[in-house]
């Protein structure tokens, strides 16, 4: 189907976020930017001032060490100023002329590269901290993930491209590397995809990719002890697993989708939790119990910081745009989660196994941060429809949890094991010794 050139207009615009997600987070704030303004939305508020006033230094910090001035990388932008104006709501360009515009693009930019870019990196860092302070550098970040505060990365290339020797696909990747550095605070080799060479609208963008594409690599299958023996059984038409692998006629699951359950009440069906080899919302990976190994629901990492929420809902806001064609993994990721913590406790494992870093002091904040995560009824159920279905066949399955359960009971430790054994050595003492006073033997005492 042939798109009109309004719809590819739509396309390429920066969106405000969409009016019933603002209206409803307006005490929250988690949509506006609390130090820097990037591009028009935001342009000229008070509170963002001491951050405007930074951003000549951040132009100078920029141009140091090039032959060219300022007036070179302004004509640079001039050249795109219709491209560049048409990212943005018109009513939002309209009240800028050209020059003004580009200047903003211009300071905006140079602020952004400054903090992603690779070149000088940790000189322009430890430079920019020292002008405007830890604590307003680290709210700069977060204010680099905001929907409505976002530059064309179009002009981010063309800026990075006419200062320094660099191609298209080397500056994405480097971007890639910078934003996941800030999300995970490690640096890391991504995963690539047939995407991940598209240039991108914005930073939001790269930030997506980032945890959806993700890091990592997916261990092979290794050779387990018990396998030799399951082989030698199947051989003879005999199946360990058979009352393991029965489906439960009785089920939860219900029409469109799956009941799902919390950390602990999967924990109490022997399903144990594990950080994933994958750092990516993709990660998710659920292996069903065996003859002798547990089920084990794997989970990507996660850092909770005071900025999860404002990260998390303007990732969803991104994907509810009218705009964006693509698909809501972000929004079913924040619904899997949503179901999984639901009290303290089941944050406490999550913690204990490294699953999730809590920065915020207690697990109940961390619980709150994600009862707060609105999706409204938005479900994607083509994303972790495997693993939901195996862990509901697994919970449902009787004899399964039964032999999770007696596993993780008398063989969940050395101690256990000992005291299994002997508890089974003095009732078979007790067996023989009822067994020769009801029989004695023949000339016995």
């Amino acid at each position: 189907m042939k798109l009109d050139n309004s719809t590819e207009v739509r396309r390429n615009q920066i969106q405000k976020v969409p009016s019933f997600l603002s209206d409803e987070n307006k005490e929250s704030g988690d949509y506006d930017p609390k130090v820097v303004s990037l591009g028009p939305y935001h342009h000229g508020k008070e509170k963002l001032k001491f951050v405007q006033n930074f951003k000549s230094m951040a132009l100078d910090m920029f141009i140091e060490g090039s032959n060219q001035d300022k007036a070179f990388f302004l004509e640079e932008i001039r050249k795109e100023i219709e491209y560049a104006k048409s990212c943005y709501l018109e009513e939002f360009t309209s009240i800028y002329d050209d020059i003004y515009f580009a200047e903003m693009m211009l300071l905006d930019a140079c602020f952004i590269l400054n903090i992603i870019g690779p070149w000088d990196q940790a000189f322009k860092r430890s430079e920019t901290i020292e002008h405007l302070g830890t604590a307003v550098y680290t709210l700069s970040k977060r204010d680099l993930y905001l929907l409505e505060n976002q530059v064309p990365f179009r002009i981010l290339m063309i800026l990075a491209s006419s200062r320094y020797p660099v191609n298209e696909k080397g500056f994405i990747e480097t971007v890639e590397s910078s934003c996941f550095h800030i999300l995970f605070d490690e640096d890391t080799r991504l995963l690539k995809d047939n995407d991940n060479n598209k240039q991108p609208l914005h930073l939001l963008e790269i930030f997506r990719r980032v945890i959806v594409t993700g890091s990592g690599e997916i261990p092979q299958p290794r050779v387990r002890a018990c396998d030799p023996f399951r082989d030698i059984f199947n051989k003879l038409g005999l199946c360990l697993e058979y009352w393991c692998c029965r489906k439960d006629e009785t089920s939860t699951r219900g029409r469109g989708g799956y009941v799902f359950h919390s950390v602990t009440d999967l924990k109490s069906k022997g399903i144990h939790f594990r950080p994933s080899e994958i750092a990516s919302l993709n990660g998710v990976r659920f292996s069903p119990a065996e003859f002798c190994h547990s089920a084990k629901l794997k989970l990507p990492c996660w850092y909770v910081s005071p900025y999860t929420r404002t990260f998390f809902m303007n990732m969803i806001a991104y994907e509810f745009c009218p705009n964006v064609f693509t698909d809501k993994v972000v929004t079913a990721y924040v619904n899997f989660m949503k179901s999984l913590i639901v009290s303290q406790e089941d944050v406490k494992e999550l913690r204990e196994k490294k699953i999730l870093m809590n920065s915020l002091g207690s697990d109940e904040q961390v619980v709150e941060v994600y009862k707060s995560l609105n999706t409204y009824g938005t479900e994607d159920e083509s994303f972790f429809f495997k693993e939901k279905r195996n862990i509901e066949d697994h919970y449902n399955n009787k004899a399964r949890t039964w032999l999770s359960e007696l596993k993780n009971t008398y063989f969940n430790s050395p101690w256990s094991i000992i005291a299994l054994v002997g508890s089974i050595f003095l009732l078979c003492s007790d067996i023989v010794q009822t067994i020769y006073a009801v029989h004695p033997s023949k000339g016995g005492s």
